[in-house]
């Protein structure tokens, strides 16, 4: 009975040590990712929603030319056209012409699903995916799965590091819990598909 309960506490300790290197590890990661520089150009630009800031970048892209089309993805029921116009700058006429609003995803699997359909359905083969730091390893994971052909190019919103409050900390942990998640499942279905 004592080597069972050693064992399991050596089991736990081990897990915990390996959660923790693990969330330093993406901590570090994320927080040294930087946007593109130079000239970007996409097929289009695609925001998943959530963060402030997200939909000001994606505005700027569309207005610097860095791709013709923008979609945004996860636009809540109660957003509206103009709150998406004051957050991320856009007028009237390129919100028509240029601008699709995806209200069906509710999630990061619900982006990549909607983002998927409307890159097909565009023959869209580069995109410009932006959204938080934090949440962009994971989103990536779920946009490869979805689209394996289109080529993505991660552009990163800067948020607050974990470090500053514990409000981010939760946060990141959680994120980095669901990433952990997403890559283990990717990595195992994988292996099964190389079988």
């Amino acid at each position: 009975m004592r080597v069972t309960i050693r064992i399991l506490q050596a089991v736990a300790f081990i897990a915990v040590v390996g959660a923790l290197i693990g969330f330093a590890s993406f901590a570090g990661r994320v927080s040294s990712l930087d946007q593109p520089q130079g000239d970007l150009s996409a097929d289009a630009i695609v925001v998943l929603t959530g963060d402030s800031g997200r939909l000001r970048a994606g505005g700027e892209l569309l207005r610097s030319g860095s791709a013709p089309r923008l979609l945004i993805s996860g636009v809540h029921s109660s957003v509206s056209n103009a709150d998406i116009l004051d957050q991320a700058s856009l007028d009237q006429a390129t919100l028509d012409c240029c601008v699709t609003l995806d209200r069906q995803a509710h999630d990061t699997v619900g982006n990549a699903r909607e983002t998927a359909r409307w890159a097909r359905s565009n023959s869209y083969n580069r995109l410009i995916i932006v959204t938080s730091d934090y949440h962009l390893p994971r989103s990536l994971l779920e946009m490869k799965r979805a689209m394996p052909n289109v080529e993505l190019i991660a552009y990163p919103v800067h948020t607050s590091p974990p470090w500053e409050t514990p409000a981010t900390a939760r946060l990141w942990t959680q994120e980095y819990a669901k990433f952990a998640t997403v890559w283990l499942g990717s990595a195992l279905l994988d292996d099964g598909e190389n079988a």
